[in-house]
């Protein structure tokens, strides 16, 4: 069984990850991690807020290697982006392999990065983001 790195943020019983999302009924503009409190852009209140499970895809915007991470938790070096996601937001995200800049505006997508194992041996996940290869699916996805 997998569980959520991050629950809340996406469901792990879903096939291909999906970001848990809310849209502004009233300016359409699109949040995540999801709002709660109204929306950022127009002021709308938060009944005008609708939860939406968003896919995790998108074009890379920015590409860093972490070479030193004080929690210890995370083996490095590792690679984190900046991808503009195709339902609207610019998030930060972990990823797959480590990247050069020349693949800024390449096509990434997420899959089911294992973090850990728990006690009860459950796979712990998160996305993690991978290059779309010309076939269409994520190169080095799991």
């Amino acid at each position: 069984m997998k569980k959520a790195a991050h629950p809340g943020l996406y469901d792990p019983g879903d096939e291909r990850p999906m970001l848990r999302a809310t849209r502004c009924e009233a300016c359409g503009s699109t949040f995540f991690p999801p709002l709660g409190v109204g929306c950022e852009v127009c002021g709308a209140t938060p009944e005008r807020l609708v939860s939406m499970a968003m896919p995790a895809t998108g074009v890379l915007h920015s590409v860093a290697t972490v070479h030193l991470h004080m929690g210890g938790d995370i083996a490095t070096p590792f690679g984190v982006a900046e991808v503009q996601l195709d339902d609207g937001p610019l998030i930060r995200g972990m990823l797959a392999d480590l990247l050069e800049l020349d693949v800024i505006g390449r096509r990434v997508e997420a899959y089911w990065g294992v973090v850990r194992t728990d006690d009860a041996g459950n796979e712990v996940v998160e996305p993690r983001f991978a290059l779309v290869a010309e076939r269409g699916h994520a190169e080095g996805a799991a």
